[in-house]
């Protein structure tokens, strides 16, 4: 398996996985109806360019492909520390309550 395919699939699974902790720590519709276009916003350009790239076989450097990675991690940690900030301000609420 080539290694940008794994590559691709373990940042776009990270990104997922930030999302599913975001959207399993709201409780609200509303909020999660708006996650999807986030997630798509997050993932297609890493997607799109991971595509073009095992098509076109160029022998220098794909600078978009490098910067549509660290765009995806950027989001991706960003998504990550938000549901860890929303988790822990669940939980605060929820023990305020007992």
């Amino acid at each position: 398996m080539n290694k940008l395919l794994i590559l691709t699939i373990a940042s776009e699974f990270f990104l997922l996985a930030s999302f599913l902790l975001v959207f399993l720590t709201t409780r609200k519709t509303k909020k999660n109806i708006l996650l999807i276009p986030l997630l798509i916003i997050g993932g297609a350009p890493l997607l799109y360019l991971a595509i073009y790239d095992m098509n076109n076989h160029y022998a220098d450097a794909n600078i978009g492909l490098g910067l549509a990675f660290m765009f995806t991690w950027i989001y991706s940690v960003i998504a990550f520390v938000i549901a860890i900030v929303l988790l822990v301000k669940r939980n605060n609420n929820i023990s305020k309550e007992q």
